[in-house]
């Protein structure tokens, strides 16, 4: 049996930089619907400028975030900047035209996007998307 150790091991032979750069790139995957169709709501979002990922306030529905105790606004603050800093990520992904338009790497970005704003909107829908 194999351990860890001996397959990190390899073969001793050296990866040519050309190899690398092949591993680290990212392999095109269909995404589920669900996946999709998020993506299509927040991208088309962006593009009619109602939102702005380099401007984290304007993610939230202020109509409902000015009625949140300060408990709750500290925690949408918080969450909304890793929201927003993951936000430009997947944009920035899914418009390079050096990686696929659907990805396993950008399904669970997506995937994790959809968490850190699901925490928030089971208690109150603050969120624009």
């Amino acid at each position: 049996m194999t351990d860890f150790t001996s397959i990190m091991k390899g073969s001793g032979k050296a990866m040519t930089e050309e190899e690398q750069k092949k591993i680290g790139q990212s392999t095109a995957a269909k995404m589920d619907s669900e996946h999709e169709d998020f993506l299509k709501t927040v991208l088309k979002l962006i593009d009619d400028k109602e939102i702005d990922p380099s401007k984290p306030q304007s993610l939230l529905k202020s109509s409902v975030y000015d009625t949140l105790d300060a408990n709750w606004q500290a925690k949408v603050d918080i969450s909304l900047m890793n929201i927003s800093n993951l936000l430009e990520h997947i944009v920035g992904f899914r418009l390079s035209t050096h990686t696929p338009d659907e990805s396993p790497e950008l399904k669970g970005m997506i995937e994790q996007l959809w968490q850190m704003k699901q925490r928030i909107e089971k208690e109150h829908d603050v969120f624009k998307f």
